[in-house]
Formats: C-alpha cells, structure tokens, sequence
C-alpha cells in the first residue's frame, strides 16, 4: 500500500504523524510524510522518506509572537485572518504534485486542505484528530475558547460562531484553489477541515485522559507514541546522574515575547521549590541569562526517553507532550498558551494526573508551589503512575495501521464537502 501521511504545523502537530508513518512502514507499506518544512532531519533521522509541505511554522511563530497573547481568543483570529491565505495556497500548491500515485493519505492535525485535495483525486482519506476538542462536539467548547467548563448550550453556539468565523477567513481561498481543480464551492470548513463523518476520523487520544464525547462517531484508538531509538544528549545524562529527579519544564512551539524574563522566573520557582529543573529551549528560545547550577538547558530530545525519569512535567499542554507525559506516568503542570491546550488542562485536572496554571498568572510563587505538589503529593503520583501503566499498555499504532489497511482496501473515498451548485 502507497500511502501519503499529511502534518502540517508545530511539533506537536508532526511528531504523533511521524509515529504513524514509522508505524506504517514497518509494516512493510510505502509512505511519503509531507510534513511542515523544519522537520525534514528529524524524518531522516528514521529513515522515513520526506516531502516539504506548507509554511515554516517555526519561522512563521517567530515572526508574530508579539502578536499573540495569551488567554485571549481574539489575538489568535486576528494572527489568522492575517496569515492563513499564505498557510493554505503554501501547504495546497505543495500537496497536489504528492498525490498521483498513492492509494491512501492520512491528514492530521493543522492540514486544513488536505480533504480538498484528496478530493480532486479521488482517493481514500482519513483524518487523524489528536484531542476530542478538534471536533464539533455539545461536550466541549471550540478549540480557539479558552473555557473549559461550559454549558451544552454554549457549546453548540460557540461552534456555530466559530464555523462562521472559519467560513470568513477560509472559504474565499479554499474556494478559489478548489475552482482551480474543478471542485465546488464549500458552504462549510469546520466540516471540510475536521470532518466528523463515521468511519472518517481516527482518534489518537488515550480515553484515560480525553474520552470521545458519545455524540461523535470516531475511531478513538490511542495516542501515538513515537519509539525514538536515539540517545539523550551527554549534558542531559549527566545532569540526570548527578542528583535527584529534577522536573522538566518546556513549552514546545510556543512563542515568547520576552524569553529572557520567562527563563529567569522559571529558575527562581524551581530555586524556590528546591528542585533541579531541566528547561527546554523551545521554538521561543528560553534558557538566557544566570539561571543557577540547579538548571541544565536542553534542546529537542526524545520525550519518551526523558519523561519517565523525571519527577515532574511542566508543559504548555500541546497534545503530544500532554500524551508523552501520561504516558510516562510522571505529574504533570500544565501551562496552556492557547487552542485546545485549555482543553488538554481540564482533561489532565479532572483524570487527577496534575495540575493546571494559568500563562497570564504564571508567577514565581505560584509555580513553586504547584512544583511542591508535583513532587511531594502522594494521591497525585499514585493516581499519574497508575493511568501511565494502563496507557503503555494500549498499542495504538498496531491499531491505527490496521483500521487503515481496511481503508485502503475498501477504497472508500470521502463523501462529497458541504457545497454550493458550481
């Protein structure tokens, strides 16, 4: 089987497809990974043939940090409305010349025209959701609402508004790139870009943690974990031989627009809390100025590998680290930035494997007080060491690669978008 694996966007939108498409290859399928262009080493570093899809994420984030502020929605669909024209012609006019010859693509995460391209071409497609939230759903608000206690009622207003405000910014240039192809207008993109359709979705969140709400129809088989067979680095070993478990403390893609200041406060909360503390650099570049002995900077490395022996995880709530971390069985502190991380906050609170603090009251007390908790809470570490054992239990790649193998052999293509008579 020919089968062309779509991830567009930040680390955590790549790193769960490139499990996948490891996954399928040793398999023994064929699989392209086109992917957001800043990842193409770490692809090649496993041996998985790479095509460059879309934007520099990376490069993209960097340019508009300052724009974006945190707890606040409307920052976000301002940076949209001002960049997405440029993310869909980039990651379709990039997509197109993939598709000839494949037999089956699987999107996931931020590749918000795949669908439509796949549908030019006719063939069999599978969309890849990370958390529930992606999906249009009464249990839960719209990813881009930063509340994640709200009403059934203003649920379903809340994706209405959203799919209006999507329809705004995505129709005019999905429309025209799809005029190009032959292919109808749409009338619907939250449809079009996370379809909700049974059979269409594959699931890659653990329900210990995020269980499909019982009004969307998927197949919810598991995160993804990626088995990366490659060493920590020598200054991470050796700062973990030389104490206690120290916590780890990173964000991920998100942007800072003062790193500095952020990697100082970070220092003093974990001085304060009496722990050492590994930070991760991040796309925002933390780890400037005197920090202390009791902090060892680190670059990208292997979350499998790390999480399991630290004594603590503090992180920005992307969906992958939120996973790798339940996985690992370690307490975890999320720090959600923005989109489905406030989601990924509540469902960590209410599994009872951590805790939650909000980017805007990020303080030097406050976090060294929920580090304390991480670390020297009982009913916190039992309850994170027992839904760990049960999600590395669960192997959720096997189960992906086979639903996907049916669908291949089934040859079932996506029914018709949501549309306008051309």
């Amino acid at each position: 089987m020919r089968v062309l694996v779509v991830a567009c966007g930040t680390r955590g939108d790549f790193q769960p497809m490139l499990a996948l498409a490891t996954a399928l290859r040793d398999a023994g399928h064929e699989v392209l990974l086109g992917a957001t262009p800043t990842f193409a080493s770490e692809a090649a570093a496993l041996g998985v043939p790479f095509a460059p899809v879309g934007v520099d994420f990376q490069r993209m984030l960097a340019e508009h940090r300052a724009q974006l502020d945190h707890d606040n929605p409307l920052a976000a669909i301002r940076l949209m409305n001002r960049v997405m024209p440029e993310v869909i012609r980039a990651e379709w006019h990039s997509l197109l010349p993939l598709l000839p010859g494949q037999q089956l693509v699987v999107a996931g995460g931020a590749a918000l025209s795949a669908r439509s391209a796949v549908e030019s071409v006719r063939l069999p497609f599978r969309y890849v959701a990370y958390t529930p939230q992606l999906l249009p759903s009464a249990w839960h608000p719209p990813f881009m609402i930063p509340l994640t206690r709200t009403p059934r009622w203003f649920n379903r207003l809340g994706w209405w508004g959203m799919g209006a405000v999507y329809d705004r910014l995505l129709l005019p240039v999905l429309n025209e790139l799809r005029r190009g192809q032959g292919l109808p207008a749409l009338t619907d993109v939250i449809r079009q870009a996370f379809p909700s359709e049974p059979g269409m979705v594959l699931l890659a969140a653990d329900p210990e943690l995020a269980p499909a709400p019982p009004d969307l129809s998927v197949h919810q088989v598991g995160a993804f974990h990626l088995a990366d067979p490659r060493p920590l680095p020598a200054e991470a070993e050796r700062f973990l031989a030389e104490g206690e478990p120290p916590v780890y403390i990173g964000f991920g893609s998100m942007p800072d627009a003062a790193p500095e200041r952020t990697s100082l406060l970070l220092a003093e909360a974990a001085r304060r809390a009496g722990c050492r503390a590994l930070l991760s650099s991040g796309w925002a570049g933390l780890g400037e100025g005197s920090l202390g002995s009791h902090v060892q900077v680190v670059g990208p490395l292997s979350h499998g590998a790390l999480f399991p022996r630290l004594a603590g995880i503090v992180h920005h709530g992307g969906a992958g680290t939120t996973a790798a971390s339940t996985r690992a069985g370690v307490p975890q502190l999320v720090v959600p930035h923005m989109l489905d991380q406030f989601m990924n906050a509540r469902y960590v609170h209410t599994a009872g494997i951590g805790l939650s603090l909000s980017r805007n009251r990020l303080g030097v007390e406050r976090l060294a007080s929920a580090l304390l908790r991480l670390r020297e809470d009982p009913a916190l570490r039992a309850r994170a060491a027992h839904v760990g054992e049960r999600v590395r239990a669960r192997n959720s790649l096997a189960a992906a690669v086979a639903l996907l193998e049916q669908a291949a052999r089934e040859g079932l293509t996506p029914r018709p978008s949501p549309s306008l008579p051309t």
